[in-house]
């Protein structure tokens, strides 16, 4: 299996699992108000990859299929995560030494427990503010327009 590939699975199980709709290699989950999308990207210096996550707000453009880097708010999986971004960093680099499919059972689940639940907390407005509230998207960068809408009243 390819280095990509490798990464490319693990994301692919995941977004099985979980019941996301894959379209030009990123899987969304709609809702009516926000659209979580997972995509994957690769360092243009090196064979190491990153896990966006992006959270798209239907209330402010009414894209079904944004682009991962367009989305209202955007973080990567070792900063929603940052106690086990070394694990994450090193899964990810795909010069470290670690086996396939210890790889892909790795980054399943990390997906599964830490990305999936923030997925379906984040399915509404509310629940991104939720999620802005209790500190989880503390490092997401949340474009203008969005911080609008979270910080309005309901």
């Amino acid at each position: 299996m390819t280095a990509r590939n490798v990464v490319q699975e693990a994301l692919e199980r995941f977004g099985r699992q979980a019941g996301l709709e894959k379209k030009s290699g990123a899987w969304y989950r709609g809702g009516d108000e926000v659209i979580a999308v997972v995509d994957l990207q690769k360092s243009q210096y090196g064979p190491q990859y990153y896990l966006n996550l992006g959270f798209w707000l239907r209330e402010l453009e009414g894209e079904r299929y944004p682009k991962g880097s367009e989305c209202h708010i955007l973080l990567r999986l070792e900063t929603l995560v940052p106690q086990e971004r070394h694990r994450i960093v090193h899964l990810l680099d795909m010069e470290e030494d670690v086996p396939d499919e210890q790889r892909i059972e790795e980054l399943v689940a990390l997906l599964t427990d830490r990305v999936l639940p923030v997925i379906e907390r984040a399915g509404t407005v509310a629940g991104l503010r939720a999620l802005v509230d209790d500190g989880t998207l503390a490092s997401a960068a949340i474009r203008g327009p969005a911080q609008r809408v979270l910080s309005s009243a309901t």
